[in-house]
């Protein structure tokens, strides 16, 4: 689970522009915290005017820095031609690339990434391209006191960004008796934010404030005094996308749910997994399993159809055709002739093993990088599973929302594939084909640009709104488990027995007692990584011969049931670890 710090800086950067002389820099906050700045510079270089800025965030998660820096220089020639270049480093290979306008074809922007086919963009009429346009319209409504709108283009996601304001009057800012205050909102791409905007009709502008998260993002010049620190505890913008939830012990297993959302809950995606219901509530199911016309169904190898080219072709988040990729399809080995369903599968398997360090530091990373440096969390897992599906020929895409892991619920990146009429959600994350039930679809994206992620909106989503799993009597989740003598069962199948033991639920919290031994916590967990494993030992039952890892230190047990599930037993000795694996039941039919 994870979000992007990208947007908080990106967003609150867009107008923050300069005129010729020394260098003029800005701070930034988020939550009270001060977590980067900017710089911008503009020079004439003979008959070529520059402006070159900078934009830079650290940000804490789960005790690790995250690190992002933007670069970016626009020139004007003589003639009005205009060319920029950028280059965002969220990891340890930057996305950069160049983009040219010429006052001879002013409806079009060409963008050319250093990985991935060229773009060409349209450019409204409006838009304003060269920075200093932007600042001389800012300076200009602050002297009248009149409304602005301003279409700009962020290149980094390349999206469209318009802005609207609204002058709310003076409001004097140390250093700058001249500043006006404007509030407005600011969209970019799908999502619209409001802001605050002080603008001096002889300095430019001065403040920017805007919320994420229900965080606020203030970016101010370092002239203006260091706002006064807030009285409640901060809590950082990480903290803030993940939500508790009550333990079930079997959640990663279910076969559907109900969540009933407590707040403005925003507009979901309807399919086969995700049904609204009334009362802000959401029927929630793992995808079925392939028919068999569906598991059949071969990849894309000529020409593919408009409804499946844009979710086969390379970009530079997926930029496949990269010789580098042909060293991690020689290791898949994969025997000739597999179905799109099977090689989805495989392609789950590989990427869950292949980013052997679950690196939660890594802001964002392409494809490409993720297959020379196999580290990062769920994006880097998406991006890598959409590059491999698509380079064999499977319609991929990516889906940014909402996944419950345990006893959290928080944002997530995970992958669907096209299968005949329907698309079927995996987990490269977890190993899972298909996808747990429990997460909650914000939107997809073809992954054609940083942008079309979605990171921001998922984020504002997110804000002020609680997910409440529907009760059914006295158990905190819909379909109620049942303990009888020495097993356990629920719904979908789900059924657990150990002779002569002893099963215990209190509040979705289940342990067991053995004969000899216990009680100890069961419950069942994705597939653990081999961060997990580290000190592990691989036992294996002498009459049953399932697999299991046990660990000496932490005392706990990892069993492999089958079918992708996974089973955690806390607290076992070696000896009970041994015994489990022999005498714990897990009927075939069981899901």
């Amino acid at each position: 689970m994870r979000a992007s710090p990208l947007f908080p800086l990106v967003l609150a950067g867009l107008t923050l522009l300069g005129q010729e002389g020394p260098p003029r820099t800005f701070r930034q906050w988020l939550g009270g915290q001060e977590v980067g700045g900017a710089s911008l510079e503009v020079r004439q270089e003979g008959s070529v005017r520059e402006i070159r800025s900078r934009e830079w965030m650290v940000l804490s998660r789960m005790g690790l820095e995250i690190r992002q820096d933007l670069n970016q220089t626009a020139r004007k020639a003589p003639e009005g031609g205009l060319t920029f270049t950028w280059r965002l480093q969220l990891s340890s290979e930057p996305f950069e690339g160049r983009a040219e306008w010429s006052p001879r074809d002013p409806g079009v922007l060409s963008i050319q990434p250093t990985h991935g086919p060229a773009v060409r963009k349209e450019v409204p009429p409006e838009a304003l391209l060269w920075p200093e346009d932007l600042e001389t319209r800012l300076k200009e409504a602050a002297r009248t006191g009149r409304p602005l709108q301003a279409v700009t283009f962020s290149f980094p996601v390349q999206q469209w960004s318009t802005l609207h304001l609204e002058p709310q009057g003076a409001a004097p800012l140390p250093g700058f008796p001249d500043a006006v205050r404007y509030t407005g909102q600011e969209r970019q791409g799908p999502t619209s934010t409001p802001v605050e905007v002080w603008i001096s009709p002889t300095a430019g502008e001065l403040r920017h404030r805007a919320e994420l998260g229900g965080l606020v993002v203030l970016t101010q010049r370092s002239e203006l005094p260091v706002p006064a620190p807030g009285t409640e505890p901060i809590q950082g913008f990480f903290e803030r996308t993940l939500q508790k939830l009550p333990p079930h012990p079997f959640q990663p297993w279910l076969a559907d749910l109900t969540l009933r959302a407590v707040g403005a809950a925003p507009d979901l995606p309807e399919d086969a997994q995700q049904i609204r219901l009334p009362e802000g509530r959401w029927r929630l199911r793992r995808p079925a399993p392939p028919t068999t016309i569906e598991a059949a169904q071969p990849p894309v190898t000529g020409l593919p159809g408009p409804g499946e080219a844009r979710y086969l072709a390379p970009s530079p988040l997926v930029p496949f055709q990269d010789r580098a990729f042909d060293g991690l399809i020689r290791r898949m080995a994969l025997p000739p002739g597999l179905p799109r369903w099977e090689l989805a599968r495989r392609v789950n398997a590989f990427v869950f093993e292949w980013i052997a360090d679950k690196d939660f530091s890594v802001g964002f990373a392409s494809a490409l990088e993720v297959c020379r440096q196999p580290r990062g969390d769920c994006t880097e897992h998406g991006v890598l599973a959409v590059a491999l599906l698509r380079r064999l020929g499977v319609p991929a895409r990516g889906v940014t929302g909402w996944v419950g892991l345990g006893e959290l619920l928080g944002l997530h990146f995970w992958v669907e594939v096209r299968l005949k009429d329907r698309w079927v959600s995996l987990d490269p994350t977890f190993d899972q084909a298909p996808a747990s039930a429990l997460r909650i679809k914000l939107g997809d994206t073809d992954l054609a640009d940083l942008g079309s992620v979605g990171w921001e909106g998922a984020a504002l989503a997110f804000s002020g709104l609680r997910w409440v799993p529907e009760r059914e009597g006295a158990d905190p989740w819909g379909g109620a488990l049942l303990v009888r003598g020495d097993q356990i069962t629920g719904p979908g199948g789900i059924l657990l027995r150990l002779p002569g033991g002893r099963w215990d639920l209190q509040g979705g919290v289940l342990h067991l007692r053995a004969p000899r031994g216990g009680p100890w916590r069961v419950q069942a967990v994705t597939r653990p990584g081999e961060d997990q494993l580290k000190g592990a030992r691989r036992l294996a039952g002498a009459r049953s011969l399932r697999q299991g890892w046990w660990n000496p230190a932490s005392r706990q047990l990892w069993m492999e049931l089958g079918e992708g599930r996974w089973l955690q037993v806390e607290a076992v000795s070696e000896g009970e670890a041994f015994d489990l694996l022999d005498q714990l039941m897990v009927p075939a039919s069981s899901s």
